[in-house]
């Protein structure tokens, strides 16, 4: 790892925990929640500023940060305590860091797509068809086709239909395609191909036609890149539930900044993919409804809507603290095996 790629690696993730962080506090601010520290970072304070009603600071760890406000752990009723307010800015305030990290995710696939058909001249892969093999089962394709889906899964993009046609592999399949506006579905068997060496290769028997990179077609592509992001945290989850990947598969920030250095070193473009890709992994992770973590804050303000009560605040509190306990534990368990897998 060169000194520039690891510094690289921890400012984007430094951006990307300002960004959620700045989330929290723009909207505490706008409903009128008092905000006692900004800060990015955990551990001791390198740096602090203390402005009118809030303490800006930068901590030594570049893994995280917080947005501490008035009343959100304690039953406070002054003016100004987020616990005050009603439960539709509640959930805002709380979910606005996600929001935040899935909107930088976009913008900066928008760079990277703007960049790649400005800088190299490129044209945007889409989902319409070129040129068909005859020798293909896709024989019913013709050139100007869309194709929609590729069995159950939607394909807005390429990286939908690369993405459905390698983890369908071999397997007979449906192909749902657009014609003159009219949708049809056809059955679909990848075409098989005896190489030199006789091993065996599935080739799909049709080309995808490049689209020309106006700029609706890069907000288009740019839009469903993200959406695909998150659809792939959503698959890592479910991988993770079904016992098809461990705990010792997760990555704690030593993991994280590693990863990043090496990509870095095939470019940077590729840098900024992942760093896209890590801000909606962020932002996803963050609202799902586990303690400590926005999801779980905005669990209890949606129990109170259904229930009309609130539920009390030193309860509530320590459910928070103890999921905050085991989400450490987490990534401190993650980070030995990032440090462990670096001498390996």
């Amino acid at each position: 790892m060169t000194v520039i790629t690891v510094l690289a690696a921890i400012l984007i993730f430094s951006v990307i925990i300002f960004v959620h962080e700045f989330g929290h506090f723009i909207t505490a601010r706008i409903f009128g929640v008092t905000v006692h520290e900004f800060a990015i970072g955990m551990g001791p304070v390198l740096w602090k500023k203390q402005g009118k009603n809030t303490l800006y600071s930068v901590r030594a760890i570049p893994m995280g940060g917080f947005c501490q406000l008035e009343g959100e752990d304690e039953d406070s009723q002054v003016e100004g305590a987020f616990r005050t307010k009603k439960p539709l800015p509640r959930i805002i305030i709380l979910a606005a860091g996600s929001v935040m990290n899935l909107f930088l995710g976009f913008l900066m696939v928008f760079c990277l797509v703007t960049a790649t058909t400005a800088f190299q001249s490129k044209d945007i892969a889409g989902t319409v068809v070129a040129e068909v093999n005859p020798e293909s089962s896709a024989s019913f394709l013709q050139p100007g086709d869309k194709i929609v889906a590729v069995g159950d899964y939607r394909t807005h993009i390429y990286r939908d239909l690369n993405f459905a046609l390698s983890q369908n592999g071999n397997q007979e399949t449906t192909l749902t395609v657009r014609r003159d506006g009219t949708t049809f579905t056809e059955r679909f068997q990848p075409l098989e191909k005896t190489m030199e060496d006789g091993s065996k290769r599935y080739l799909v028997g049709f080309q995808i036609a490049p689209q020309k990179a106006t700029l609706g077609a890069i907000f288009h592509e740019s839009f469903f890149e993200t959406v695909w992001m998150g659809k792939m945290v959503f698959l890592s989850l479910g991988m993770l539930f079904r016992g098809e990947a461990g705990i010792n598969d997760l990555a704690g920030p030593v993991g994280t900044v590693g990863a990043m250095t090496q990509v870095a070193r095939t470019g940077w473009l590729e840098l900024l993919f992942f760093a896209a890709f890590l801000a909606v992994n962020i932002g996803i992770m963050n609202l799902l409804p586990i303690p400590a973590l926005d999801g779980g804050r905005i669990l209890f303000v949606l129990i109170e809507l259904i229930f009309r009560k609130p539920i009390p605040a030193d309860k509530e509190g320590w459910v928070h603290f103890l999921g905050f306990a085991l989400l450490i534990l987490l990534m401190l368990y993650a980070t030995y095996n990032d440090i462990v897998r670096l001498f390996v």
